[in-house]
């Protein structure tokens, strides 16, 4: 090869990037003997079902299935199956794990023997565990805890961290022979309430025991939870939303802080001026809606929308025997999960808050999307009462100026006489100034009209034009124009149609009758306009 095919070569070589990965190794079948072993389903004759394995050293004697989490396997009939009397949870039912185990009896044996025991009092020790128990700890770590644990049954709080918290509460999980379920519940919300500072990014998982918990023993929801908490919590906060009597106002303030895409908090309206307005006004016409759509003590069961369903494995993460395993279904209610809902109650704040605007002389208004007629007749009903829009009286006009009086066209009844000299005189003054006009007389020039009657009939009948295009309409108008400001919700509930829409067909038909709009939306709500009164009267 010459000097330049073999510098060629080099520069060639260069990129090959193939000499640069290290090269594999072949591969040499074993020289061991090979065993062909034929497995089958149990039915030889079906030879579509045969799988052969080929294989050096094992043989494999069945067929192990795929592995399906415990979710999907559970048992068809619930062990348990009941409707709480949380009026948010519609039914919950409760399946045995298919699976069992015995490496936690010991766990539970333990916790039942140390159950009355009780140390003196110790300096706090430190103690980590991701799954917390007893044989992981030492005899002062021992100690502690049961000191710990003996003032927190009195209600005092020592210094703890969380893994002593989660052995606390794995205990209470595991020992209900030995302790009323109820009780044992109020010990782990104390717990989470006095050490929340602690448990900080555990507090989700340990709300969802005490769910867990509550539901299994058939608990109900607990009366003094600090519902702050819930914003940590995962799922199925619906559970602790007590309201004490199960009334309407108790409601409508929860689905104000759970279930509303809209706060009117945040309104630049809700100043300091009129937040208080807003305070009070706003949940009550929102637990107006709440008693309208609630039946048989089931908060807005008259909705249409079907009830979430949440599956989960109980105590998930917990250090728990296979006997207290359970996997619960629930079906209930979202203040939290429901789009539409959260949606609804948005639209009916917006709709409760443009009734404040109106009252507080704010002409801008919320866009209200689709909020049901039968809710807004509710909201505004309860306005009406509450809140009733005061017509305010029109301003008298200023007595005119000296000046002024001038310019003002004389108020007289029409005279044919009076125009026919009116007419004579601008004729002997146009002659003056130009001229006979071809000899033209008064008398040759045809007359405007021929008798008063004839235009007051003329008058009269563009009045009942008006009234008569307006049809069905005319009685809301007259009322409107004496002082009736609720002729048009009244017939808004008459049609089921909102207001707006029947405004805009009243004005309809005066565009075409008299050529403008007849109504117009005022601080007060609607009224005819000035200029047109007297058309109606």
């Amino acid at each position: 090869m010459s000097e330049e095919k073999s510098k060629k070569q080099q520069l060639d070589d260069f990129w090959d990037i193939s000499s640069l990965v290290p090269q594999k190794r072949s591969f040499a079948p074993s020289s061991k003997s090979v065993e062909t072993v034929l497995v089958t389903d149990g039915e030889e004759k079906k030879e579509s079902n045969e799988i052969k394995i080929t294989q050096s050293s094992t043989v494999i004697e069945r067929f192990i299935p795929p592995h399906t989490p415990d979710e999907l396997r559970k048992p068809v009939e619930p062990y348990d199956e009941y409707v709480p009397e949380s009026p948010l949870i519609h039914k919950v039912s409760i399946y045995k794990e298919p699976s069992s185990y015995s490496f936690y009896e010991d766990f539970c044996r333990t916790a039942r023997r140390l159950w009355n025991e009780t140390a003196a009092e110790r300096e706090y020790v430190d103690f980590f565990s991701y799954s917390p128990q007893y044989n992981q700890m030492s005899t002062a770590q021992l100690s502690y805890y049961l000191w710990w644990r003996e003032n927190v049954r009195r209600g005092v709080y020592l210094k703890t961290n969380v893994c002593y918290i989660n052995l606390y509460t794995f205990e209470l999980i595991n020992v209900r022979d030995v302790i009323a379920p109820i009780e044992a519940r109020e010990f782990m919300i104390r717990v989470l309430e006095a050490y929340r500072s602690v448990l900080l990014g555990t507090i989700p998982k340990y709300i969802r025991w005490i769910c867990d918990f509550s539901l299994i023993h058939h608990l109900p929801p607990p009366k003094e939870f600090d519902v702050n908490l819930l914003e940590k919590a995962s799922a199925l906060k619906e559970y602790f939303m007590y309201v004490a009597g199960n009334t309407a106002d108790g409601w409508a303030r929860m689905l104000l802080n759970y279930c509303s895409s809209y706060d009117y908090r945040t309104s630049k309206f809700a100043t300091e001026e009129n937040i208080a307005l807003f305070d009070e006004h706003v949940p009550m016409a929102i637990a107006r809606v709440v008693e309208k759509l609630s039946d048989d003590g089931k908060i807005l069961s008259a909705l249409p929308f079907n009830d979430c369903k949440i599956s989960a494995k109980a105590f998930d993460g917990a250090v728990c025997s296979s006997e207290n395993r359970f996997i619960i279904d629930v079906e209930y209610c979202s203040f939290s999960r429901s789009h539409e809902l959260r949606f609804l109650i948005g639209d009916a704040v917006k709709q409760a808050e443009n009734k404040i605007r109106a009252h507080i002389s704010v002409k801008s208004r919320l866009t209200v999307y689709s909020l049901p007629l039968e809710i807004c007749q509710v909201i505004n009903e309860y306005f009406d009462r509450a809140l009733p829009v005061v017509r305010k009286s029109r301003a008298k006009a200023e007595a005119p100026t000296e000046y002024d009086v001038l310019y003002d066209v004389p108020r007289i009844k029409f005279s044919i006489s009076n125009a026919k000299k009116i007419e004579s005189e601008s004729w002997n003054t146009t002659r003056e100034l130009v001229g006979d006009l071809e000899k033209a007389t008064v008398e040759e020039l045809p007359t405007v009209v021929e008798t008063e009657s004839l235009i007051n009939e003329n008058k009269e009948t563009d009045d009942m034009s008006l009234l008569t295009s307006l049809g069905e309409y005319g009685d809301a108008v007259l009322a409107l124009v004496k002082g009736d400001i609720g002729v048009l919700s009244a017939l808004s509930r008459s049609q089921g149609k909102p207001t707006e829409a029947i405004v805009d067909a009243i004005n309809e038909i005066a565009v075409c009758a008299i050529g403008d709009i007849l109504i117009e939306e005022t601080d007060d709500g609607y009224s005819v306009i000035d200029d047109y009164v007297e058309l109606i009267n």
